[in-house]
C-alpha cells in the first residue's frame, strides 16, 4: 500500500498522504476546484463559499467571455447564463512516496439550453495536478491544457479569469493578514496590477499560529499584473486585458504551482521555492 489515500465519492476525491488530510477536487455547480486545502500542520487556508463572491470556490480555473459565454460567474451575468466546466473523468497515480499525479479530463460548455440540453462544447481541457505533500510546505502544482471542442476559441479580455485562490477570512489583509510579492511590496495598493515573480498571503489561524499559501506561476504569466486583493482573493491571468485565441494547433498551456506553507513567506522560503519550480522548465 503506498503513502498517499485517495477516496472518491460522488463528486469529490479526496487525497490523503500518511494519514493526513491534504485537499480534496470537488465538482460544484458550474466548475471543478480544490477544497479543503491544509498545510502540513493541518490549517485550512481557503474559504469554499465567500458570501460577497460565491464564484471564489477556493483554488481553481475558470474565465469569463469564452467565445462570448460566462463561464465564470455562477450566475446570469451581464444578461448571460452560466455555462460550466464538467470533469468527465479522473485518474490518478503515486510517482513517488511524496509525489501523486491527480489528471482530469473536462469540458468547458456553454448555458443550457432547448437546442443544446448539455451546452455547446467550448474547450477540451486536461488538467493535471501535482501533489507533494512536506514537512514545511504541501506543493500543488496545477497544469491546465485547453483545447477546442471544435472551432476556435477566444478567452477575454476579461478580469474574470484564469488561476484564482481566495484565502480563509483570518488570513485577509482586512482581518490583520499579510499580501506580499517577490519585490517586497505589501499590500493590495502596491501589488494590485503590478507584475512580480510570485505573490504570498499569510495570516494568523487557528491558535494563532500563522499559515498561508505562495502563489507560483509559469514563464508564460512573465510581465502579467496581479489581481490581489485585501480582501483574500488572488487570480493572475494572461487574458486580463487581451484577448487569448484558443485553436487545434495553439493550446492553451499553463501552470501555477500553490505552495500551501505554515509560518510566513521567510520560514517557507518561498523565494527559494519559486526558483526550484522555475527550474523545472
Amino acid at each position: 500500500m503506498g503513502a498517499f489515500t485517495v477516496e472518491t465519492k460522488e463528486k469529490r476525491l479526496k487525497v490523503s498522504w500518511q494519514g493526513r488530510f491534504i485537499t480534496a477536487f470537488n465538482q460544484g455547480k458550474t466548475r471543478n476546484y480544490l477544497y479543503p486545502v491544509y498545510t502540513p500542520a493541518g490549517q485550512a487556508v481557503t474559504s469554499e463559499v465567500a458570501v460577497d463572491h460565491p464564484h471564489h470556490p477556493s483554488i481553481w480555473i475558470a474565465a469569463e467571455k469564452v467565445n462570448g459565454y460566462n463561464l465564470y460567474v455562477e450566475d446570469t451575468y451581464e444578461g448571460r447564463a452560466p455555462g460550466s466546466i464538467r470533469q468527465v473523468s479522473v485518474a490518478w497515480e503515486e510517482q513517488s512516496a511524496t509525489t501523486l499525479h491527480v489528471v482530469q479530463q473536462l469540458e468547458w460548455r456553454g448555458p443550457r439550453d432547448w437546442t443544446n440540453p448539455d451546452g455547446a462544447l467550448l474547450l477540451k481541457e486536461t488538467r493535471t495536478t501535482e501533489i507533494e505533500p512536506g514537512e514545511a510546505a504541501n506543493r500543488l502544482t496545477v497544469r491546465s491544457h485547453l483545447t477546442p471542442g471544435g472551432g476556435p476559441v477566444t478567452i477575454g479580455p476579461t478580469k474574470h479569469s484564469y488561476f484564482g485562490i481566495r484565502l480563509a477570512d483570518p488570513i485577509h489583509v482586512t482581518q490583520g493578514g499579510t499580501l506580499v510579492d517577490a519585490s517586497g511590496s505589501v499590500g493590495e495598493e502596491q501589488i494590485f496590477e503590478k507584475p512580480a515573480d510570485w505573490v504570498d498571503y499569510h495570516g494568523k489561524l487557528a491558535f494563532g499560529k500563522v499559515a498561508g499559501v505562495g502563489i507560483l506561476p509559469d514563464a508564460s504569466f512573465d510581465g502579467v499584473g496581479w489581481f490581489a486583493r485585501n480582501y483574500g482573493s488572488v487570480c493572475v491571468s494572461t487574458m486580463r486585458h487581451q484577448a487569448v485565441r484558443i485553436t487545434a494547433e495553439q493550446p492553451l498551456d499553463q501552470t501555477v504551482r500553490f505552495v500551501v506553507h505554515d509560518g510566513d513567506h521567510k520560514d517557507a522560503d518561498i523565494a527559494g521555492e519559486y526558483r526550484t519550480f522555475r527550474q523545472r522548465g
